[in-house]
């Protein structure tokens, strides 16, 4: 028998927001023709302004909620950070993330800000889309200053729905061989290679999976060789793992990013830890 989603409650670990005018630049991306003309595989179905897009987590038992968003060019993480900060203290279910961009000379001095300031929770680094290594030696002074205040980083380092050269598990193990310790969030489960994402938690206490689109009853991302994580899977790590949708960037119905997961043959309680408990601890929410 399935379990109801009105049986449980949610923070939702992976929703973005950005200022209007970057959110409507983002959705133009996503749905612009592929190269052969032919119309969007991922037309944005939540095309909401701000307020309207709390009130509708809010309106689908969205206890809290994360605030991702993530520079793609110099110059742009420390606007991004001084709104990502008016929206959380205006919205009390925000989860404040930052962001940075490693070229920029004031990076380090943009994230003690928000990490020391504004007391933001960590920061969000969407490795396809900022074009480095998540290893790379520009970024040890934030590193080290995050891993130093005991904050978070959630990173997209996995190879799905795309990728390019600087995503991937083994560019990934590089970074955790000089920060085993740091407190981190892997994207989408690391797809495609969530077996390989899933045994680095026998080793990093303090690494966390999200199940942002995996779990979907129309998986948007393609198989290929892999095949995403079951029952056994979520049972054994269920206190490791956080549940997230991506939205309002999604090409279906915000309750698919639920329904997979209340479908599965999973015990009541590991649920729970995967829809709410889980994220209320480690983002330390009253």
């Amino acid at each position: 028998m399935t379990i109801l989603s009105k049986n449980f409650k949610f923070i939702d670990s992976h929703c973005h927001f950005f200022p209007p005018t970057i959110f409507k630049s983002i959705w133009n991306f996503f749905e612009r023709p592929d190269e052969q003309g032919n119309a969007t595989q991922w037309p944005i179905k939540y095309k909401l302004e701000t307020e309207e897009q709390v009130k509708f987590l809010l309106d689908n038992d969205v206890q809290g909620f994360t605030t991702y968003n993530y520079a793609h060019k110099a110059g742009m993480a420390d606007y991004l950070n001084e709104w990502t900060n008016g929206f959380s203290r205006a919205h009390k279910n925000a989860i404040p993330f930052g962001c940075v961009w490693p070229e920029d000379e004031n990076r380090y001095e943009h994230v003690r800000k928000i990490i020391d300031d504004y007391n933001f929770k960590g920061i969000k680094i969407h490795i396809l889309v900022q074009d480095f290594y998540p290893a790379d030696n520009r970024m040890d002074d934030v590193y080290d200053l995050i891993f130093n205040r005991g904050k978070w980083i959630c990173f997209h380092v996995g190879t799905a729905p795309y990728r390019n050269k600087y995503v991937g598990h083994k560019h990934f193990t590089k970074f955790l061989e000089k920060y085993p310790e740091m407190n981190i969030i892997v994207a989408h489960m690391g797809g495609f290679e969530y077996q390989k994402f899933m045994d680095l938690l026998n080793k990093h206490e303090n690494l966390y999976l999200d199940t942002t689109m995996i779990f979907i009853p129309d998986n948007i991302f393609p198989e290929r060789h892999s095949k995403r994580p079951n029952e056994e899977d979520l049972i054994t790590y269920h206190d490791r793992i956080l549940y997230g949708s991506d939205f309002p960037n999604i090409p279906y119905d915000y309750q698919c990013s639920r329904e997979g997961l209340l479908k599965m043959d999973l015990p009541k309680k590991v649920l729970e830890n995967i829809f709410y408990n889980n994220a209320k601890k480690i983002f330390e929410i009253k």
